[in-house]
């Protein structure tokens, strides 16, 4: 079998990583990387000639490499510590000593860790490809990738749910209560700092009119806190009228409330009752 043969994993692609000078079709590694191996037998050879008589090299023939962790479509919530590990294994399933794996991503190319088992938290925000790769003392190079890995925020995704508005105002010298419900949508970004959203619902006051009622949301997140405003539009009554507007975040679920209104012409109350359904970031 033909040593250059790059083994690749259903669902993997292989990405090389300019920074590391490394070409999986026939390049060389730069002088950052060890080419010492221990053969199992206490002997170490320099590993500079393949034909090397004081160093059996066999081990490495057809050998692989498998990104152990992590696997394909995995999520990994953005600041926190995550092990990656790769491991090189001989057609026998032997797994074989070398740590000079060179880790890179193609969504974020300023990330690009060394060894079989490393800690980090610095792999940024974004859906990755994250390859593993290797040149063997025997001169073979092996690279192996997992695809889709999603990095962002723990809070990040799409929410949806109901907008419950309630309106106290008069007509006609008679005061009037009234309420409705809407759909509601709302994002929060990637890393975790900003929510957005929109609503709409139709408001019947007591049979004399219907009235619609359009929302927007923008809050700023700080931990399980979120604070900033809902935006109301109310046909005669004001356009993109502000309301300071609270609440929490935890879990998958937001709630705020928020309060307030026109004196003599109408006071508002609403709730915000939304639950992500996916961690993928949708546009508005």
């Amino acid at each position: 079998m033909n040593r250059f043969l790059l083994p690749i994993l259903t669902f993997s692609t292989i990405a090389c990583s300019p920074q590391y000078g490394m070409k999986i079709d026939g390049g060389t590694l730069d002088a950052s990387v060890s080419d010492t191996t221990d053969d199992g037998s206490g002997d170490v050879g320099d590993g500079d000639d393949p034909d090397d008589p004081d160093e059996d090299l066999s081990m490495y023939e057809d050998a692989v490499i498998r990104i152990v962790h992590p696997e394909s479509g995995d999520f990994l919530p953005l600041g926190e510590i995550h092990s990656f590990e790769a491991i090189i294994v001989n057609p026998e399933g032997d797994e074989l000593p070398f740590d000079d794996v060179f880790w890179d991503s193609d969504a974020d190319v300023e990330w690009g860790p060394i060894g079989g088992t490393i800690e980090d938290d610095t792999i940024d925000v974004g859906r990755h490809n994250i390859t593993a790769q290797v040149e063997l003392p025997d001169g073979s190079r092996l690279a192996h990738t997992v695809g889709g890995v999603l990095v962002q925020h723990e809070d990040a995704g799409t929410y949806v749910g109901d907008m419950i508005l309630s309106m106290d105002t008069e007509l006609g010298g008679t005061p009037i209560g009234a309420s409705c419900i809407g759909a509601a949508f709302v994002v929060v970004d990637e890393y975790g700092d900003a929510a957005e959203g929109t609503s709409a619902c139709t408001m019947d006051l007591l049979g004399y009119m219907t009235i619609p009622v359009d929302h927007s949301f923008a809050y700023d997140l700080d931990v399980t806190d979120l604070d900033g405003n809902a935006f109301v539009d109310i046909p005669f009554m004001g356009s993109g009228l502000p309301f300071p507007s609270e609440g929490t975040i935890d879990e998958g679920d937001i709630l705020t409330t928020w309060e307030g209104g026109v004196s003599g012409i109408f006071e508002l109350a609403g709730t915000l009752d939304v639950t992500r359904i996916t961690r993928e970031i949708t546009e508005l």
